[in-house]
């Protein structure tokens, strides 16, 4: 009973967020979608009461475990677009080969300045060790 609980707590953050996003979206006429804001919102309903994290999380379990589901119906849908697709398949194909290189170069660039701070505070760390020995 106690993990149905946590699942329905869960299930109405998630949903909130949800449409909290939806309705800022609306209000405020942002040109970005509702669900993107929602997800940012639970993010920092996540940042603010982390002890949501579990509940949250015994949500969610369930859906992500069958998400490729969620996706047959986008790529039938595929076959529908076909002629626009081919007809700007150039476009489609330098945008992707774009995006994904600025992120994946982003990520790297990233990850390797968090690296190297966190072995130079390592290694600072040890040196001030053996100056206090």
């Amino acid at each position: 009973m106690r993990d149905v609980s946590k699942a329905l707590v869960g299930a109405i953050l998630v949903f909130a967020a949800y449409y909290l996003g939806l309705f800022a979206v609306n209000i405020m006429a942002l040109p970005i979608p509702g669900a993107l804001v929602g997800l940012l919102i639970l993010l920092g309903i996540l940042f603010i009461f982390p002890k949501l994290e579990t509940h949250t999380a015994r949500f969610v379990t369930l859906p992500l475990k069958h998400m490729s589901l969620l996706f047959v119906p986008a790529v039938l849908a595929l076959s529908i677009y076909w002629v626009d697709i081919y007809e700007n398949l150039l476009a489609i194909t330098i945008a992707i080969f774009v995006t994904t290189s600025l992120s994946l170069g982003f990520t790297a660039w990233f990850a390797q300045k968090l690296f190297c701070s966190k072995q130079h505070k390592e290694s600072h760390s040890s040196q001030v060790g053996r100056e206090l020995e």
